[in-house]
């Protein structure tokens, strides 16, 4: 299971796309009543939460690098 570390959040996140726009996509509704649907609202959603799951991988990178730089030279800025 240790493959699926920090894929789960983007799998969750394409899921929310694919069930937001399904409707869009089959025809069942016009672009101007997707809009103004819920379905703008999951997708708006599912673009925020991949966008927080990028920010998060990021900001664990830096830390991590931080971490690594003052055990390896204490002395440095």
């Amino acid at each position: 299971m240790n493959w699926l570390n920090g894929k789960k959040t983007y799998i969750v996140s394409i899921l929310m796309f694919f069930v937001s726009s399904l409707n869009l996509i089959t025809g069942d509704i016009s672009l101007n009543q997707f809009i103004s649907s819920d379905s703008m609202t999951l997708l708006l959603e599912a673009m925020g939460l991949s966008t927080l799951r990028a920010g998060v991988k990021q900001n664990q990178k830096e830390t991590i690098y931080e971490v690594v730089k003052k055990i390896n030279f204490p002395h440095a800025g």
